[in-house]
């Protein structure tokens, strides 16, 4: 699954003003987005317009309402933090190519981490969010199966499900707003634990095997 394409952002025209028209879209979204990485968990519209240099009025007249908004700054933070791995080297250590996915994973976290109340909040709210963020977690489990196949082809069915599930826990956002903002560990301390959880989550699937 692509997540990133699904989510990409359709193409501007080139002239006129349909190209007007998307360049204030994106400033809107632009706008709203830099609201909720500073923290805003609902940004307001006026702030919104006042950020991109527009009326209120505007701002409705390229979204229904505050949620179809908010579902697009999602789509568009998201895009941002879930791309594709680094490129697997054939001979790579499983020491090696824990150190590379969650230094990855660790930026891309720390990165969505300002707004994750954001997130949050919106996908109670919101089944297209909420589809959104659940198309994150299914794309990041895909690629750990690849980066992990040859340790987890190993194992038996039960545990291999089991330790990607384990694998995908420890990568998810909300293992790196534990370590960082719950525990208060730096981003160095943060991504030490990472790492050793995932050697750990091997470890433990190595036993059952």
């Amino acid at each position: 699954m692509n997540f990133v394409a699904s989510i990409r952002p359709p193409q501007m025209p080139t002239a006129g003003r349909g190209d007007r028209v998307a360049r204030t879209r994106e400033a809107i979204i632009a706008s709203a987005l830099a609201l909720a990485l500073a923290g805003e968990v609902a940004p307001i519209v006026r702030d919104i317009a006042k950020t991109a240099g527009v009326s209120a009025r505007t701002v409705f007249q390229h979204f229904s309402d505050t949620a179809e908004l908010y579902v697009a700054v999602l789509g568009r933070m998201l895009a941002a933090v879930v791309g594709d791995l680094p490129e697997l080297g054939a001979a790579w250590s499983i020491e090696e190519r824990i150190a590379a996915i969650t230094n990855q994973y660790s930026d891309r976290c720390e990165r969505l981490l300002p707004m994750w109340t954001f997130v949050e909040t919106l996908q109670r709210r919101s089944s297209n969010a909420s589809d959104m963020v659940v198309q994150m977690y299914n794309g990041n489990r895909h690629q750990l199966a690849i980066w992990f196949d040859r340790e987890l082809t190993a194992m038996p069915p039960e545990s291999r499900e089991r330790t990607l599930n384990a694998l995908a826990v420890a990568c998810a956002p909300e293992a790196w707003v534990v370590l960082r903002r719950r525990l208060g560990l730096s981003i160095d301390q943060a991504r030490d634990e990472l790492r050793f959880i995932t050697r750990a989550v091997f470890t433990d699937g190595g036993a059952r095997h």
